[in-house]
């Protein structure tokens, strides 16, 4: 089934949904505050929540225009709140009243808070909390006198029909509730013929390759999400030459060559240039997208665990849904980071020499922060985001964050060297009980890893974490863990740190590490 279609069929996509596997999906609890009627878009949403690897139950409220939260309202935390609101059913202004409940919310509740107004749109600004009007997201696939059943309201409780019903579960199900509750994917892979341009540039030649429409407003949207920090990189068949001298001579071309951050073009499987990539970005397949106009490319890059996404006349609907592709913050890191990749092959030259001269030659200076309230946002991305070199899977999000800050440590560490400046690249979360320190979780970047710094940033952060608290040195510290799918390289890391490992946590010593030829800040 082609879920990114306008024109699905209620009975169809509930028939395919008694079809579909969910052994691979993550787990949802969503709790659904309303108004009027959610159950259009909830008997619905199921293939497109797959199609995210998301399963969601679903708790509702009972129909209330006053909203009323309390602690008892629904007996699990949920992993998002929404709220789903006609505003039509109020006849004054009730933007401070709706500030009022969601900050009312948000004390009972920790999770992401998602909001959708039918009627007037209402501005607030929120941490935690989004808020969409549901004719703003209906607008670019209807007419918006087409979204209403006004007749039917009194049986199917809301005033939306059934089309807008099932719009808004493919809007939610692919782009917003992927976005709040699972990390964004880092990198876009794009072919070139007939993908970025229409026609076959070894046949057609430079000048008569055609920009349409479509591969214009395509090649915009790349070029947004190389700004808001995606990394880009070219994997086509062609001569590399040939593909340069394109990029120099098509002045029309909204992309330019210096903005792919890797380029494998040549005669090579393109499932092997996509692991290729990966290992030059320092990311994992699955957190790559790969546009293709050649459905059988597309089936023969499945192996290495890339998303695909076939490039037609339809590309810029399907991107502007495909989960994990909207980002709602942006952090000075996202901006970064493609000039830190870029920076990775000069340090890989280096390490033949001894780590003090390596740290020397780099100029790697790191700057240790506690409870850096200016970064919560970088924070919370961190934990969310990091596989490779995690421990507990926290996850916390923004409101986590801060409440964590409020009663323990949370050390933050920058890094930056004569290269790049890699901004915040690792996370510590400690707490006090009983006059024993337990570290909660960890993570550090993988564009970090391998620069011979995990061990003594463990270090100098539990070392801080000791005076922070006032306890001895000689008291070890203790690390709850999790052994996950992907997190071998801190799994590794762990077994070097310490002799006394149990299932879930481990004991470690304070080490005093020599730090010779690094410059280092605390804040």
């Amino acid at each position: 089934m082609n879920l990114f279609s306008h024109n699905l069929k209620r009975n169809e996509l509930i028939k395919y949904s008694k079809e579909l596997n969910f052994s691979k999906s993550q787990e949802i609890i969503i709790n659904i505050h309303r108004n009027h009627a959610f159950e259009g878009i909830s008997s619905v949403i199921t293939p497109f929540l797959h199609f995210s690897n998301l399963q969601a139950k679903f708790n509702f409220s009972a129909y209330d225009d006053s909203f009323n939260f309390t602690k008892e309202s629904f007996s699990k935390k949920a992993d998002l709140e929404i709220l789903w609101v006609d505003l039509n059913r109020y006849d004054v202004n009730v933007q401070d009243f709706f500030k009022e409940k969601i900050l009312e919310l948000k004390n009972i509740s920790q999770s992401p808070i998602l909001c959708i107004f039918l009627g007037e749109n209402i501005n607030l600004e929120l941490s935690n909390c989004q808020i969409f009007s549901a004719e703003k997201l209906l607008k670019d696939y209807f007419n918006l006198e087409d979204i209403l059943d006004l007749e039917k309201e009194e049986m199917s409780g809301t005033k939306l029909n059934s089309k807008a019903l099932i719009c808004l579960a493919q809007i939610l199900g692919l782009s917003l509730i992927p976005a709040l509750l699972k990390s964004a994917l880092k990198a876009i892979v794009l072919d070139l013929d007939n993908t970025l341009y229409e026609g076959v540039l070894g046949e057609d030649g430079i000048e008569n390759l055609r920009i349409t429409p479509v591969h214009k407003n395509l090649q915009e949207k790349i070029q947004d999400f190389k700004k808001q920090g995606f990394l880009l990189a070219l994997a086509s068949k062609n001569e590399e030459n040939d593909t340069k001298k394109l990029f120099e001579t098509r002045k029309d071309f909204i992309l330019k060559w210096d903005d792919f951050d890797a380029k494998m073009i040549n005669w090579e499987a393109k499932g092997e240039n996509i692991v290729k990539i990966a290992k030059k970005f320092n990311i994992g397949t699955d957190a790559m997208l790969f546009i293709d106009d050649n459905i059988a490319e597309l089936e023969n890059v499945k192996y290495t665990g890339v998303k695909t996404l076939l490039a037609d006349e339809n590309i810029l609907s399907k991107i502007k849904l495909y989960p994990n592709l909207l980002k709602f913050q942006n952090t000075q890191e996202d901006k970064i980071r493609a000039k830190d990749i870029a920076a990775n092959a000069l340090r890989e030259e280096l390490k033949t020499l001894s780590d003090e001269e390596y740290f020397k030659n780099l100029k790697i200076c790191l700057k240790f922060s506690k409870n850096d309230t200016e970064n919560i946002t970088r924070i919370s991305e961190l934990l969310g985001k990091t596989n490779q070199f995690i421990a507990n899977y926290t996850r916390l999000n923004l409101e986590e964050v801060a409440n964590y800050m409020k009663k323990s440590l949370i050390i933050n560490i920058s890094m930056s060297d004569k290269l790049s400046d890699s901004g915040i690249i690792a996370i510590f979360l400690f707490s006090l009980e009983q006059n024993k320190i337990f570290i909660d979780d960890l993570c550090i970047s993988c564009r970090a890893l391998g620069r011979k710094l995990e061990e003594r940033m463990f270090f100098k952060a539990f070392e801080m974490a000791i005076n922070f608290f006032n306890i001895s040195k000689n008291t070890p510290v203790t690390l709850y863990y999790k052994k996950g799918d992907r997190n071998t390289p801190f799994l590794n890391f762990l077994e070097k740190i310490s002799s006394k490992i149990k299932e879930n946590q481990a004991l470690i010593d304070f080490k005093k590490l020599n730090f010779q030829g690094l410059t280092i800040f605390e804040s």
